[in-house]
């Protein structure tokens, strides 16, 4: 994981033509990815049976625009196109 150096936030992958690049989305900060970083996504979570997951369900997008939930929308199919295409 690497942050903004300019607003802290977290950088997102995306392409950009060939390039790989990371993106802040609240400032607009860019990273070039070098060949040599290596970036992985793991879906699989050890744990024990005995252990139990908390689902906590969010109702409604208050203060959220339709613009910005397509905003957020269109960042997460780009992150994992961006994991697919490697």
């Amino acid at each position: 994981m690497e942050f903004c150096p300019e607003c802290g936030k977290l950088l997102i992958p995306k392409k950009k033509g060939k390039t790989k690049i990371l993106v802040c989305a609240k400032c607009g900060y860019e990273s070039k990815l070098e060949e040599k970083d290596l970036y992985e996504v793991s879906d699989e979570v050890e744990h024990e049976a005995t252990e139990v997951t908390e689902v906590v369900a969010v109702e409604g997008k208050e203060g959220l625009s339709e613009a910005e939930l397509e905003a957020r929308r269109e960042r997460f199919i780009e992150g994992i196109d961006f994991f697919e295409t490697e």
